[in-house]
């Protein structure tokens, strides 16, 4: 008879070691880790998710941007909308010499969005900031012409 630690028998304990070592050895493990990368990116929301916030005389756009760094930001304009694209590149090495392999990935993304405000956008008087992972762009309420013409 096999002798017992705990209430797992001696083969049974060397069986889970096995399987172990077949999950998670060169070439599975890379696999894993690729499925595990995979379903982490389809977290990610695609949409930028936006707060626009109105007071008395000025309106605010607060972007959250998290991970995303000054750089990656671009700004646009035009009469009363905001265009917010953020351009990501990413690039990881990987060297593993117990397993003799060499890893390299390049990521690049792309998001946009385009904020419409009831009011024109201002350039020389709009201010944008940023700090901790949040976009701050703010403007003075000023009444956008409808195009709209008096019929004499």
């Amino acid at each position: 008879m096999t002798q017992q630690k705990g209430n797992i028998p001696e083969w049974g304990e060397e069986f889970i070691k096995k399987l172990d070592a077949f999950l998670y050895e060169k070439p599975t493990r890379n696999v894993m880790e690729r499925m595990d990368s995979f379903f982490e990116q389809a977290k990610i929301s695609k949409q930028i998710p936006v707060d626009v916030v109105e007071t008395a005389d000025e309106w605010i756009v607060k972007i959250d941007l998290p991970g995303v760094k000054k750089e990656q930001i671009e700004l646009q304009l035009l009469g009363n909308q905001i265009t917010v694209t953020i351009n990501h590149s990413e690039e990881t090495e990987k060297f593993d010499e117990s397993y003799h392999y060499y890893h390299k990935e390049r990521r690049k993304q792309r998001n946009q969005r385009t904020i419409t405000l009831p009011y024109a956008v201002d350039k020389k008087s709009a201010k944008a900031s940023f700090h901790n992972g949040v976009l701050e762009i703010k403007g003075p309420k000023t009444q956008t012409d409808k195009g709209n013409i008096t019929i004499d």
